[in-house]
């Protein structure tokens, strides 16, 4: 088994190697992913609430804004996103008032939810208060520990509009779009969706905790990697901690993180190190706290116009080299190792 501090390396190594296992111990990814609904759609998308087959959900800025059908018009249409007499395409959201007038049905996709049968083809939608359920056989709300409902179950084909394209959360290269009521995955090519805008956009503008797995990340089965840091293939500053497996294959879910600003992952030493000690081929500007930085154009003459850790664009001093401790252009020979 390879050496997991350090030991008989540099020092600057061996402490990179601790720094790096100490921030593998604690990913933000579970933390930094909210349970909003809306956090998968793009801003005014309106959806069916996923618990009532009256209520739907208008998507403002990640945020659930609630609203109810009501009166002649109960149900909420995913597809003209308004509220009808009945439902057609949706037998999920199927309420018969047939024999049932002046009695109360249960909401088939709701556990708190209910319809008050005012005639034999007029449901009037209600719900429970807050901690009880809808009891159809006794007509009332009851506690939760009385109920054995489970109705809250769904599949996104049934809340959202086909053709509307929303986030997976599996990968940032991915999202989900519904096609004839069928879910489909689709992936971006060589870029990221972000779900604000609902489109592909440049890998930095997505603030991005599931990077999708590179191709053998983790070694193959021939010879998988034990207890081993590899670059994610996405950024420069992120990688992949491929924890050694007890029965021997490659690590199939390894851990992300990144290395603190103003460094970069370097893969060969598993370090986090300057960034003028490393090449990379994604964004350079990333997690850079500096205006201009040193580009990897040979010749170190050019530089990158850096806003909030995203390249604006690449500048060229000319005849004169590029300082990066002075941020800006000088006559005298400048080197970095990246150009």
């Amino acid at each position: 088994m390879r050496t997991a501090f350090g030991a008989h390396l540099e020092p600057a190594v061996a402490v990179g190697l601790a720094m790096l296992m100490v921030l593998a111990c604690h990913s933000p990814v579970a933390e930094s992913i909210e349970q909003d609904i809306c956090r998968l759609f793009s801003n005014n998308t309106v959806i069916r609430d996923p618990d009532s087959c009256s209520q739907y959900i208008k998507c403002i800025n990640a945020v659930s804004v609630y609203g109810t059908c009501g009166g002649s018009t109960p149900f909420f249409d995913k597809e003209k996103g308004a509220c009808v007499k009945t439902l057609t395409d949706d037998s999920t959201c199927d309420v018969s008032c047939v024999n049932a007038t002046s009695q109360f049905v249960a909401d088939p996709k709701s556990c708190y939810g209910y319809y008050y049968c005012l005639d034999q083809e007029t449901p009037m939608y209600g719900s429970c208060p807050q901690e009880t359920h809808f009891n159809e056989t006794t007509q009332t709300c009851t506690r939760l520990y009385e109920s054995e409902c489970t109705a809250s179950d769904f599949e996104y084909c049934s809340i959202v509009k086909n053709s509307v394209k929303f986030d997976n959360l599996k990968s940032c290269a991915a999202y989900h779009v519904c096609e004839k009521g069928v879910l489909k995955t689709k992936t971006c090519s060589s870029s990221y969706y972000q779900a604000s805008t609902g489109t592909c956009v440049a890998k930095p503008l997505v603030d991005c905790v599931a990077h999708p797995l590179p191709s053998n990340v983790c070694g193959k089965a021939s010879k998988p990697y034990a207890n081993k840091f590899v670059s994610d293939g996405a950024t420069c500053r992120g990688y992949f901690f491929c924890a050694a497996q007890a029965d021997g294959t490659p690590d199939a879910n390894p851990m992300w993180n990144h290395c603190p600003p103003d460094t970069f992952f370097d893969a060969s030493s598993e370090t986090c190190r300057s960034p003028n000690l490393v090449k990379c081929a994604e964004d350079r500007c990333d997690g850079r706290t500096l205006p201009f930085v040193i580009s990897s154009t040979k010749g170190c003459r050019n530089y990158l116009r850096c806003s909030e850790g995203i390249t604006l664009d690449e500048m060229s001093c000319g005849n004169l080299f590029f300082d990066e401790a002075r941020g800006g252009c000088v006559p005298n020979v400048v080197s970095y190792n990246i150009c």
